[in-house]
């Protein structure tokens, strides 16, 4: 059977090639076992166009996913409050919690007003409360960050930085374009953004580009020999959209 072309240069596709960036999810997964406080449950990715921020995002993601960890991934536009706010109400809604008394107290009866709707920490709280008692977390991902408005951007920083100082397992990891970001952190916004740990993607090492090329392609039962896995490599320039790019034609 002939196997579909495992290289995705299209935009936000996860590619099955992280070339170069294992370091930063090892370093994640570390942090993830070190729990509330690990400096990198609060990050900042950021890099050129086509370095592969958004793939980052999604492949740190993933592996939170895969040790049992809620995980939100939002972009960055107007309204991110309200969306995420949403999403911690349908995800209590799938455990056993109630949130209708979150400061416990018999049912309403109808003579009094109906209690009013849990804030956003009210909420993030319990669901960060409940994944503890469960080993595991909450984890928000953002992209294009610089794209959110300000006041929501700090509202979002002011309620996270609330539940870290509580202890609660919460991890907040958030990509922009580099000037784009360090507008954001120059802005005043937030001194606790300024705290997070940067990551800055750059190319990729010619000679790791070279031998990801290779080992694709001796997966897909198609050898690439020496000389034309380097003159591939050469020609990406270690750019991460390049390299799914140059294989897929290639392939």
């Amino acid at each position: 059977s002939r196997m579909t072309n495992p290289f995705k240069p299209t935009a936000g596709a996860t590619p099955p090639l992280l070339v170069g960036r294992n370091r930063v999810i090892e370093e994640f997964l570390e942090s993830l076992d070190d729990g509330p406080g690990a400096p990198g449950l609060l990050e900042l990715i950021t890099g050129a166009r086509g370095v592969g921020k958004t793939v980052m995002l999604t492949a740190l993601g993933d592996s939170a996913r895969e040790r049992g960890w809620v995980v939100v991934d939002e972009t960055a536009r107007e309204g991110l409050m309200d969306r995420l706010a949403a999403e911690f109400t349908r995800q209590l809604s799938l455990t056993s919690l109630s949130l209708s008394t979150p400061l416990g107290g018999g049912s309403a009866t109808l003579e009094h007003a109906p209690a009013p709707e849990p804030s956003w920490r009210q909420k993030a709280r319990a669901l960060t409360q409940w994944l503890a008692e469960h080993g595991t977390g909450l984890l928000l991902t953002i992209d294009e960050v610089h794209a959110i408005p300000r006041e929501e951007l700090r509202a979002l920083s002011t309620e996270v930085q609330h539940l870290i100082r509580e202890g609660a397992p919460i991890g907040l990891l958030m990509a922009g374009l580099p000037k784009a970001v360090e507008e954001l952190l120059n802005d005043d916004i937030t001194t606790f953004l300024r705290r997070a740990e940067r990551i800055e993607l750059g190319e990729v090492a010619i000679d790791d580009v070279c031998e990801a090329l290779k080992s694709t392609f001796d997966t897909g039962a198609k050898a690439l020999n020496n000389d034309l896995a380097q003159e591939c490599a050469n020609a990406t320039g270690g750019y991460p959209f390049m390299i799914q790019l140059v294989g897929y034609q290639v392939w």
